[in-house]
């Protein structure tokens, strides 16, 4: 399974007061607090832990067509080596890009997938879809009628899982193709 998400740094930053009391314990485990406080960095740590918890979430939404909200739920666990999130037991893979602009975080529940993902970043707006299509030559993106995305091979017909996740002004599409080893985007 595949899940991601992707934190728009500036729009978080003006929009989030995640300083005001009781906003860590409502989101964070005591240990994952000390880490956002202890950094050099807080806000980056703050979101790429969010960011980890919410890719999760998507997995295990995915799994069980479940909606609910319990981020404390969603442990998370950064090391130098391997960071991952852990859910009533179940370890999920993550692996996160961190820039200046944003923060974006895939998660897998195999760390094997991790390294067949293919992402593309767009621009977030509501004609995405068809953006994407446009631009690809090989695939098509399109979602069921649960709004869950897949990644559609072109060629034979071949569903794909997929993720997408936007905020601000970044969407990111992750996919998990095994078959190709080439861009999903042709530029």
């Amino acid at each position: 399974m595949l899940g991601n998400d992707i934190v728009d740094l500036q729009k978080a930053g003006s929009e989030s007061n995640w300083r005001r009391k009781g906003y860590l314990n409502k989101v964070f485990t005591t240990q994952e607090q000390q880490q956002i406080l202890a950094s050099n960095h807080p806000e980056t740590t703050l979101w790429l832990l969010w960011s980890m918890k919410e890719a999760a979430y998507k997995i295990i939404n995915r799994e069980s067509s479940e909606r609910f909200y319990s981020p404390k739920e969603f442990i998370c666990t950064l090391s130098k080596y391997n960071n991952f999130v852990d859910f009533e037991g179940k370890i999920m893979n993550t692996k996160s890009v961190i820039n200046q602009n944003f923060i974006h975080t895939i998660a897998s529940s195999t760390s094997e997938n991790l390294n067949n993902i293919q992402t593309t970043y767009l621009k977030n707006m509501s004609n995405y879809l068809s953006d994407f299509n446009a631009k690809s030559a090989d695939y098509f993106l399109e979602k069921d009628k649960n709004g869950i995305p897949n990644l559609i091979d072109k060629n034979n017909g071949e569903s794909h899982l997929a993720s997408i996740s936007h905020h601000g002004e970044y969407l990111a599409v992750v996919s998990l193709v095994i078959a190709r080893n080439e861009a999903i985007l042709k530029h």
